[in-house]
C-alpha cells in the first residue's frame, strides 16, 4: 500500500517544535533556492518568511514557487522588526527553537537536526561554520573553490566598535573544527531556544539594519547565557545582500547604530572617542554626519527615505 504523503502545513497541524524565520526582500529566487534547502533537511523545521514590502510579482513568484511557505506580507519594517514578527509567530505555535537564518544561504541537510539538540532547553545561542557558497568567494583567485571560510565566530573589536569575523576568506583546513564560546554570533545563522527569548526578549528593533544580532549577543552574555560557536551546524552563503557593502545605506545605519552600542556596552571614554570620531574623521561625509546628528535626537528606526533624499540632493 503505497504511504500518504503529508504536507509540510499539514506535518505541524499540533505546532511545531522548531522553526525557520526568512526575510524575503524584492528577490524571491534567493527565498525560493533557501526554502529548498530547507526542505530536504533531516528534521526540517516549519519555515515561516516575512516579506518586506515587495512587489506584487515578486510575492506571487513565491507562493507559487513554494506553497508550503508561512509566508506574512507587509511593508518594509526593516531586519529586527521582520525576524521578530516571524520569531513571535513561531513561539506562539509553540516552538521549542527559533533559527534566523538569511535568506541569501542554503543550507546543510544536517543544520536543523543537529542545532535543534544543541540549543534546545538549554540557556545558550549558536551559531555555525558559514563557508560562502561556490562561486561566491569574495576574492577572484578563490572562485569556485568552495570551501572558503565567511565566519567561524565572531568577537566585538572595541577598538572600532565593530564585529569581526574569525577565519574569513580563510582556506578551511581544519583549524576551526572546534565548539567555542564568542562574542558575536552573526544574523546570516543564529539558533535561539524559546527560554531565552523568554529571559532576553527579542532583536531590538529601534537599529532597524545592521548591528542587531551584536546587540542581542552582547545583551545575552550580560545576562549570563552562553553564546556559541558550533562548527557542525553549517550554512553557504550566497552572499548576494540587498545593501550593498559601502552603499549609503550601509554606511549610515552602521554609522548610525555604533553609537548605540558604544553606549549600551562600552565605557564613557569609549563613547567620547565615538563622538571625536564623528566630529573629526566623519565630518566630510553627509552620510556619517547625518547619522551622528539622528543618533543625538533619537531618531532610530527607517531612515531609508532620508538617505535617499541626502544622496539624491549631493548628486545634484
Amino acid at each position: 500500500m503505497k504511504k500518504k504523503k503529508i504536507s509540510a502545513k499539514g506535518r505541524w497541524a499540533h505546532g511545531p517544535k522548531h522553526a525557520v524565520v526568512l526575510i524575503n526582500y524584492k528577490k524571491a529566487e534567493d527565498t525560493i533556492l533557501c526554502v529548498r534547502s530547507i526542505e530536504k533537511c533531516k528534521d526540517a523545521p516549519y519555515i515561516i518568511v516575512v516579506d518586506n514590502g515587495s512587489s506584487k510579482e515578486c510575492v506571487d513568484e513565491l507562493k507559487a514557487a513554494c506553497p508550503n511557505i508561512d509566508l506574512i506580507v507587509g511593508e518594509n519594517v526593516g531586519f529586527s522588526v521582520a525576524n521578530n514578527i516571524g520569531a513571535k509567530k513561531a513561539l506562539k505555535m509553540g516552538a521549542q527553537v527559533v533559527y534566523i537564518l538569511n535568506n541569501d544561504t542554503v543550507v546543510d541537510p544536517n543544520l536543523f537536526f543537529r542545532a535543534y539538540r544543541y540549543v534546545a532547553g538549554k540557556n545558550r545561542i549558536a551559531g555555525g561554520k558559514i563557508y560562502y557558497a561556490k562561486g561566491f568567494e569574495y576574492h577572484e583567485p578563490q572562485k569556485g573553490q568552495g570551501n572558503i571560510i565567511w565566519y567561524a565566530g565572531g568577537y566585538f573589536d572595541w577598538t572600532s566598535v565593530v564585529a569581526r569575523h574569525y577565519g574569513v576568506d580563510e582556506v578551511d583546513n581544519g583549524q576551526y573544527d572546534h565548539a567555542k564560546p564568542v562574542d558575536f554570533i552573526t544574523g546570516c545563522f543564529i539558533a535561539i531556544p524559546r527560554q531565552v527569548f523568554k529571559k532576553i526578549g527579542f532583536l531590538d528593533e529601534p537599529f532597524f539594519l545592521y548591528l542587531e544580532d551584536s546587540d542581542y549577543c552582547l545583551k545575552a552574555k550580560k545576562a549570563g547565557i552562553e553564546v556559541m560557536y558550533n562548527p557542525t551546524l553549517v550554512v553557504y552563503h550566497r552572499n548576494s545582500s540587498s545593501t550593498v557593502a559601502g552603499s549609503p545605506l550601509v554606511d549610515y545605519y552602521i554609522t548610525r547604530n555604533r553609537f548605540y552600542i558604544g553606549r549600551r556596552y562600552g565605557t564613557f571614554r569609549l563613547f567620547l572617542a565615538l563622538i571625536k570620531e564623528a566630529l573629526t574623521r566623519n565630518w566630510s561625509s553627509p552620510i556619517r554626519r547625518m547619522a551622528f546628528f539622528d543618533y543625538l535626537t533619537g531618531k532610530m528606526g527607517n531612515q531609508n527615505d532620508k538617505i535617499f533624499a541626502l544622496v539624491a540632493k549631493t548628486k545634484k
